[in-house]
């Protein structure tokens, strides 16, 4: 029975994982063509919450990949269960999620591009603090791939600002200046230009958990 199921759909271990660049960019692609979409039919609300924006982006995404007969399994707010959990060793209720997960042909569910989201203002514009959202991408952004809680065993991931008032120039500014108030200079994000937005950044830090470099894309939608 079980050779017969291996034989229909084929066997984990014939599938090799392939996060890497050219995964990446595929990645990126997509992403941004969701945005151009929604921007284009007006799918947003300046004042949605930033699961909103998400869900949103993974709908357009998700259309995308079935027209254009892409390979890609695209999550939306996926729980990130560790080993511990997994063996009912640890409580599955304190799991980080991350706001978009994308993974390719294969089956290791520790193999993924993670992508988390975050609402930006480059001043405070209504209920919004500015301040109070740069921290947040920091603290609860960058530093969940820092740790080790987003893609612990990838080297590289995204995080997305939905920028709904504001530069995005000067918002990736700002952020700079929190990190080096923190005495991260190393790990400022520098323009880096991709396919289909200029208001894309790159950033370099280490891991905590293994010492290992990991590099994130910044990637600012602005939607005003």
């Amino acid at each position: 029975m079980l050779m017969d199921f291996q034989n229909t759909i084929g066997r984990a271990s014939d599938v090799i994982p392939n996060v890497d660049s050219n995964f990446e960019q595929a990645c990126l692609w997509i992403m941004t063509e969701a945005f151009k979409q929604m921007k284009r039919e007006k799918r947003y609300d300046l004042t949605w919450k930033e699961t909103c924006f998400s869900a949103c982006l993974v709908g357009c995404m998700q259309k995308i990949r079935h027209e254009k007969d892409i390979r890609l399994r695209i999550d939306p707010e996926s729980h990130l269960y560790r080993k511990e959990m997994l063996n009912c060793t640890e409580d599955p209720d304190t799991a980080p999620r991350i706001d978009i997960k994308i993974s390719g042909g294969w089956v290791r569910e520790d193999v993924y591009y993670g992508i988390e989201g975050k609402v930006l203002v480059e001043n405070n514009w209504r209920t919004r603090n500015a301040s109070y959202l740069r921290r947040r991408y920091i603290t609860t952004g960058i530093d969940n791939f820092v740790n080790g809680r987003y893609s612990d065993k990838m080297d590289i991931g995204c995080m997305v600002g939905y920028v709904v008032q504001g530069s995005a120039s000067e918002i990736a500014s700002k952020i700079n200046t929190s990190l080096i108030r923190d005495g991260r200079n190393k790990e400022n994000i520098i323009l880096h230009v991709i396919d289909g937005s200029s208001d894309c950044y790159l950033s370099k830090h280490m891991r905590t958990t293994d010492h290992k470099e990991i590099e994130l894309r910044h990637v600012f939608l602005t939607f005003v």
